[in-house]
């Protein structure tokens, strides 16, 4: 059985994004009480998770994986998990961990967590060694605190997180994880916020996550793009919109598609008539929403190379049409529909 006391410093948990919290920016509870001395021959000082190994290590929250190790790339388990759960919880609370004498090391941690947090969670034994899921990993964890010290600092809509949907992972547990994304704890892999809940979580990002938690100065402000509906590669290559001349049906305008993802649009614009023609060179463009991309670059007349022509180019994308328009002096110039055939979808 756990006895609740009142302590005067025990575990703590954060993970500082650079050197130690100054003191009274952590949560109450949590100090430091020892000293990280680079014994850590696999965190090289200039990783990015290295002040929050050192951050965690100096404030007790966790150890190497030996005297001279901390295996950040290895993915945590279910019995870590509980671990830093039981952790951050006693802190906060000013609660004991105590374990029976010859019980595993982990048992003193779930029950713990079953006698405080969740009188429902797993036992120890079947699953121990598992590793654990982001999502099972950002849930539990999230008991860890009362939900007042997530305070919402960014505005994320339901249903915003492109890879975390309700009917699949079910209502609690994408409410605790979108609480952490509006807390600042959480903000996912790319600019979508996608959360790759499937995916291990290893020893290294646990920190991060930890240390947001505990120091709320590391916590992140960030708005999520929504992500498209569509594949965006789908719509790499070639189109071809004509004049309309039946005598001269090569005459009009092509758009070539090099390259699209998340990170740009690379294209080549040409417009062909008699002779006359606009275009050829590669350019790149960024997105500016989920359907919508911008470039601000130079044309010229095939017949006048000299002649650099300053435009900007914008895109609209929808299942099947990609519109372009192309201003000049702050006036439309082109107003081209390229039609993608119902290729992309």
């Amino acid at each position: 059985m756990m006895k609740k006391k009142l302590i005067a410093a025990l575990l703590a948990a954060t993970v500082a994004a650079g050197t130690m919290p100054s003191a009274g920016a952590l949560l109450d509870g949590f100090t430091a009480s020892r000293t990280y001395s680079n014994q850590f021959t696999d965190v090289p000082t200039n990783a990015w998770y290295y002040n929050s190994v050192k951050t965690a290590y100096e404030l007790g929250l966790t150890s190497g994986t030996s005297a001279t190790t901390f295996s950040p790339k290895k993915s945590v388990n279910v019995n870590e998990t509980t671990a830093f759960l039981a952790r951050i919880h006693a802190v906060y609370n000013g609660n004991e961990i105590t374990g029976q004498p010859g019980a595993s090391w982990s048992s003193k941690y779930y029950d713990y967590v079953t006698d405080f947090i969740d009188s429902g969670y797993m036992g120890d034994g079947l699953y121990e060694l598992a590793t654990e899921p982001r999502w099972e990993f950002a849930y539990q964890l999230s008991k860890a605190l009362p939900d007042c010290e997530y305070t919402e600092i960014n505005y994320i809509p339901d249903e915003q997180i492109p890879d975390l949907p309700v009917s699949q992972y079910g209502y609690d547990v994408v409410n605790r994880i979108y609480m952490l994304y509006r807390a600042g704890i959480l903000s996912g892999n790319d600019a979508y916020g996608t959360f790759a809940p499937n995916s291990n979580v290893t020893r290294a990002e646990v920190t991060a996550i930890i240390s947001r938690m505990i120091d709320p100065a590391q916590r992140k402000t960030f708005t999520l793009k929504d992500k498209p509906k569509f594949a965006l590669n789908g719509f790499a290559g070639s189109y071809f919109t004509s004049l309309g001349d039946p005598n001269r049906s090569w005459m009009g305008y092509t758009l070539n598609i090099s390259s699209i993802n998340s990170n740009g649009i690379y294209f080549t614009f040409q417009y062909d008539k008699s002779g006359h023609a606009v275009g050829f060179t590669t350019q790149k463009a960024t997105f500016t929403s989920a359907t919508t991309a911008t470039a601000n670059g130079t044309t010229y007349y095939a017949d006048q190379p000299a002649k650099k022509i300053a435009v900007k180019y914008y895109f609209t994308f929808s299942d099947y049409n990609i519109n372009l328009k192309i201003y000049q002096n702050g006036s439309v110039m082109y107003n081209i529909d390229f039609d993608c055939n119902g290729t992309v979808g």
